[in-house]
């Protein structure tokens, strides 16, 4: 029995290379209207970062930021051969929000602009002080978000807190305690600035 290949013919062919010519075309048109956005974010966010610093630069004579080592906030998860990472589908979404930001354009304009007027501040332990009274308890960190002062019961956000101790130059420095209510400043006493106020022991009368 004889054996016969199939082969397409002229016609045929010129079809296949319609169809595959116009899933190019497709394929390049979004992969330009994507390069389009992508240009159109990286304009808006530069335009917003010269209009904010000018903005900072024109309003205050001393201007803070949080330091943020923002290489290694957006290091690549992906590991080694040896040493896979884990979640490096989340970590580089996570990369992106952080850099689609554009802090450190911010930071660096705002540099150029206000000279000798801007200060860093060490990120470490911005959100422990009660940005209102000072005191320093890593109890008052009620959740991720919540943060309740255990002295004076000054309650914010948690990025809210940090957020004005930035401001007032505090980064996870303690600072003078004053006493909830009374607008004094407390003594200086030998217990650890960042150990809660303990109450005095009372003596229990035997019956």
């Amino acid at each position: 029995m004889a054996r016969f290949r199939m082969y397409p013919t002229g016609e045929q062919e010129r079809q296949m290379v319609r169809v595959l010519r116009a899933r190019a075309v497709c394929v390049a048109a979004a992969y330009a209207a994507v390069a389009r956005l992508k240009t159109r974010e990286a304009n808006r966010r530069k335009d917003w970062c010269e209009k904010t610093s000018t903005l900072l630069a024109r309003t205050y004579d001393v201007i803070r930021f949080e330091k943020l080592n923002i290489k290694n906030m957006t290091r690549s998860a992906r590991g080694t051969a040896e040493q896979p990472g884990r979640n490096v589908t989340q970590k580089a979404g996570l990369n992106r929000s952080i850099l689609a930001q554009g802090r450190g354009l911010l930071r660096q304009r705002t540099g150029h602009k206000a000279t000798g007027r801007v200060e860093d501040v060490p990120a470490p332990y911005t959100s422990l002080p009660c940005s209102a009274c000072g005191w320093i308890d890593k109890n008052s960190r009620k959740s991720q978000a919540e943060c309740v002062c255990s002295s004076c019961g000054f309650t914010c956000n948690a990025d809210t807190n940090a957020a004005s101790n930035v401001a007032a130059g505090q980064g996870g420095i303690p600072r003078p305690r004053r006493t909830a209510g009374a607008g004094g400043v407390t003594t200086a006493t030998s217990r650890s600035s960042t150990r809660e106020p303990q109450p005095k022991p009372v003596g229990i009368p035997l019956l």
